[in-house]
């Protein structure tokens, strides 16, 4: 394995000219930091991280942050996850996950010690202190989500005021006028989940605008949902719903098809389900077919 006595004597140079280049610590021509950079590359030296601030030479790894919780839907946060690394593996980089709680602590550890090219920021809430502290950083950083309050970073995300209106008037279209909205995990609207508070208020502002009537189910706990319970509530209410929006996971929407269709209500005849910004991890339970509108 090359150590960095090889590189200086490969560019022709000495040591400490080579350590000023990784780091930047001092001014060193650009013909000369060229010829070491190609020297490095020759020889595939890998500098300790503690160096890699070197001047247009990147570690190929992406920071991705996604702290874990104690109720975080796993299928979820496994399929960002993967399909960043994936993503990441495409483009030439490596990811490293960071996990922890303390996120910023996290993300600034890892940046300050110019082990990432670049921070990745998972599972957005409204007012999320990482993107608050993107300028704390010192690395190009990008959120898969849209805060309320915007840092120095990019930002993508789904076109959520399309989404709502689109799943509005889908079911305005289709003569749908009074409709239940079956509510996501509690605990990420209590967090200010961006997506989940997001998409409810605009489904929310879309249907009064068209003349609907949206009541919403009760609290959906994390591990203690009620679909005995929320099919009570659904048939005594007058008017009767004729459809549900969901934003709940699949586990919880199958428990809800279950219960209707043992009470001898037919899926879409008697009532149409919608999912709206909800990961289906798994397929929805069988059932008479067609099924949902």
């Amino acid at each position: 394995m090359a150590g960095i006595k090889d590189v200086a004597r490969a560019a022709g140079v000495s040591v400490s000219t080579v350590s000023y280049v990784l780091s930047g610590k001092r001014a060193i021509s650009e013909k000369t930091a060229a010829r070491v950079r190609d020297a490095i590359r020759e020889l595939q030296y890998t500098p300790d991280a503690s160096a890699q601030k070197m001047r247009g030479i990147r570690n190929q790894i992406l920071a991705v942050s996604e702290p874990i919780r104690g109720d975080i839907d796993e299928a979820k946060y496994n399929a960002y996850f993967l399909h960043t690394a994936w993503q990441a593996k495409n483009a030439g980089y490596d990811v490293l996950l960071l996990s922890g709680e303390d996120a910023v602590d996290d993300i600034r550890r890892v940046a300050r010690s110019n082990m990432v090219d670049g921070v990745l920021l998972l599972d957005i809430v409204e007012d999320d202190k990482r993107v608050v502290e993107v300028g704390s950083y010192g690395k190009p950083c990008v959120a898969i989500g849209y805060p309320s309050r915007k840092g120095d970073c990019a930002y993508v995300d789904i076109d959520f005021p399309a989404a709502a209106d689109l799943a509005v008037r889908y079911l305005h279209g289709k003569g749908h006028r009074d409709v239940i909205l079956l509510r996501d995990n509690e605990r990420d609207y209590e967090r200010q989940s961006g997506y989940v508070v997001t998409l409810r208020r605009l489904m929310l502002e879309r249907a009064g605008e068209m003349g609907m009537r949206v009541t919403e189910s009760a609290k959906n706990e994390f591990g203690r949902f009620d679909a005995r319970a929320f099919v009570d509530g659904l048939l005594k209410s007058v008017p009767r719903p004729t459809a549900i929006i969901s934003q709940a996971d699949a586990d919880t929407l199958n428990m809800v098809t279950r219960e209707l269709e043992n009470r001898g209500i037919d899926i879409p005849g008697d009532i149409s389900i919608l999912s709206c910004g909800t990961f289906l991890r798994t397929e929805l339970v069988a059932t008479r077919s067609p099924r949902y509108r």
